[in-house]
């Protein structure tokens, strides 16, 4: 197991973790085997946001007598009244939720705690200035969380909070095709997340990494915007590679998914090795949407962006993208088709076909 320490504090955590976002889908039983099945091997830490709380039970059951060796990442604003998620920024609610989970998974504190998922800046504004900072603040003086994060998809959303200089850690979706736009021919690094990295590093603020795997599209030559699979260690090693990194959550549904991911430490330097990426030339990424973002501004003010990657993570069985994308100030259904993200769009994507995918998707 290989560990990094994160820059504002003392403690360490393990390059791979879990994400509890696929643990409905296994038993109780299950549950409780892959936490210990992690913990046996060194993991420790793990972020608790989930569509239902259904494996919140068997995780308490499995970290009791051992809470303090696992590092929990919990979110302020994530509320599962009757067991089903839902984000919320009603301060009351923020607080009877946080408080919930707490006692869920039998503690009194939370290693990190997180601003859950901001990906506007109407939504930004009113986390800061409606109630949802001011607790989480309060909380880490008291010492009821010992880091304070936030989570997001939009780079410019994380810069913004990183400017405050008030945060410890964030959650950001992070792979490969999150990363590359088109450059002269080819594919570069988008210098908008190369810049946020630095920065991270700079100002000793860490990263864990949502979606390593792209919600599994980057493991299939079928899905994968790269027109070839990568396998789990080329991920695990592009997202870790990244400056600030501290750890990536796969999210995981049994033990044989949890392998799985932890093969990457007995993997060899050739088999990490994702320098194909490199040589990719833009006409292979043509028609693929990799949410550069080239195609704003829209009139109609649609982040087209992030519907995309929403749409295609609730395609892939990510049930929390559809709660996001809900929760867009505008949807697919606001598209006056003028057709100037299509212009813009270097990858020749059918923009306006995607957005309308979207709408009959989501309803919306």
């Amino acid at each position: 197991m290989e560990y990094r320490k994160i820059p504002h504090g003392d403690d360490t955590f393990s390059t791979i973790g879990i994400g509890a976002g696929s643990l409905e889908l296994a038993s109780a039983e299950e549950v409780e085997n892959i936490i210990r099945y992690a913990m046996e091997r060194g993991v420790n830490f793990m972020d608790t946001i989930m569509n239902r709380d259904t494996a919140a039970e068997p995780i308490a059951h499995a970290l009791k007598g051992v809470r303090s060796q696992m590092k929990i990442q919990i979110h302020f604003g994530a509320y599962y009244p009757n067991g089903v998620y839902q984000r919320t920024r009603n301060p009351k609610e923020v607080q009877k939720g946080f408080e919930q989970e707490l006692k869920k998974y039998g503690t009194d504190y939370a290693d990190i705690g997180m601003i859950h998922c901001v990906d506007e800046l109407d939504d930004f504004d009113e986390v800061m200035n409606g109630g949802t900072f001011e607790y989480a603040s309060k909380l880490k003086q008291d010492g009821t969380i010992h880091y304070l994060g936030f989570a997001s998809h939009n780079p410019d959303i994380c810069k913004k909070f990183i400017e405050t200089g008030a945060f410890d850690v964030f959650m950001l979706s992070l792979n490969a095709s999150y990363d590359f736009e088109p450059a002269d021919g080819m594919l570069s690094l988008s210098q908008k997340r190369v810049e946020l990295y630095q920065e991270c590093q700079k100002r000793g603020i860490g990263i864990t990494v949502m979606k390593p795997y792209g919600g599994g599209q980057l493991l299939n030559a079928g899905t994968s915007p790269f027109g070839r699979a990568m396998t789990i260690p080329q991920c695990f090693q592009y997202a870790l590679d990244r400056p600030a990194v501290l750890s990536c959550l796969p999210g995981v549904r049994s033990v044989q998914d949890l392998k799985e991911a932890l093969s990457y430490y007995e993997s060899t330097k050739e088999e990490r090795d994702y320098s194909f990426l490199v040589n990719l030339p833009n006409k292979g990424m043509q028609g693929a949407c990799i949410y550069c973002n080239h195609c704003q501004p829209c009139p109609a003010g649609i982040d087209i962006g992030l519907v995309s990657k929403y749409m295609d993570l609730a395609k892939s069985g990510d049930e929390l993208a559809g709660e996001h994308y809900l929760k867009l100030n505008r949807h697919a259904s606001d598209c006056i088709g003028c057709g100037s993200c299509e212009r813009n769009c270097p990858f020749h994507v059918e923009v306006r076909s995607r957005i309308a995918q979207a709408k009959e998707f989501f309803g919306i």
